[in-house]
């Protein structure tokens, strides 16, 4: 079993698009976490700061108690506490303690391209034709000759054009989220994705949302069990 598990994980590695976007505890226990403490999200780029904000939006519109990053970063400087780069046990139970948090959620932005504009050359092809004559001549009936011009045909000419067109390509996000139980700082859930839009924002807004909703799914799926 424990071979077949293996395969299917390797074959999902190697051909992507069919692994979990998230990851689940099986024996945490769930019932334990009422509070979540909202860590500011690490980000290389500045108009993605504050990502986090929009996992809270989410979190509290799934039902769920949210101390915020803001509140949480003011108390913890204030007992002299850092909030940046790792976590150790003792630093997630302390914030525990202070804050009354249950978990938290820490999470970093991957990737991100921003928006822009490209331009490239369409070639328009145009086709010209225009009918062909031959001059002729004929005896009239009184012995005299006319000349006259009869269409023999149709000429036909080839020419293409090349028109500058300008098209936009989405901006693209990738986040990572994971949830830290503050008493053991066991990663109890973990998630990623990537995601375009026509705006980073609303490209991060879209990940904190499904990686939300996937939560709580796998949770309520959890809890029936």
């Amino acid at each position: 079993m424990k071979k077949i598990f293996l395969s299917l994980l390797v074959f999902c590695i190697t051909f992507a698009g069919c692994t979990p976007k998230t990851v689940i505890s099986r024996t945490y226990n769930f019932n334990q976490m009422r509070r979540i403490g909202i860590m500011s999200f690490e980000s290389s780029w500045s108009s993605l700061q504050g990502v986090e904000n929009l996992f809270a939006k989410y979190l509290i519109s799934a039902g769920f108690q949210v101390v915020e990053r803001s509140q949480l970063e003011s108390v913890l400087q204030e007992h002299n506490i850092s909030v940046s780069g790792y976590l150790s046990p003792e630093t997630t139970r302390e914030i525990g303690k202070i804050l009354g948090v249950d978990v938290l959620l820490i999470g970093e932005v991957t990737a991100y391209t921003p928006t822009r504009k490209e331009l490239t050359l369409v070639a328009t092809r145009r086709t010209e034709s225009r009918p062909v004559y031959r001059q002729d001549v004929m005896q009239l009936p009184d012995g005299s000759y006319a000349a006259y011009s009869r269409r023999v045909g149709t000429e036909y000419s080839h020419s293409s054009e090349l028109t500058p067109q300008e098209y936009t390509i989405n901006a693209q996000v990738g986040v990572i989220a994971k949830l830290v139980d503050v008493e053991t700082g066991e990663v109890v859930w973990i998630g990623s994705d990537d995601a375009e839009s026509s705006s980073a924002l609303s490209a991060a807004d879209y990940l904190a949302r499904v990686l939300v909703k996937s939560f709580t799914k796998e949770l309520a799926k959890l809890q029936k069990q």
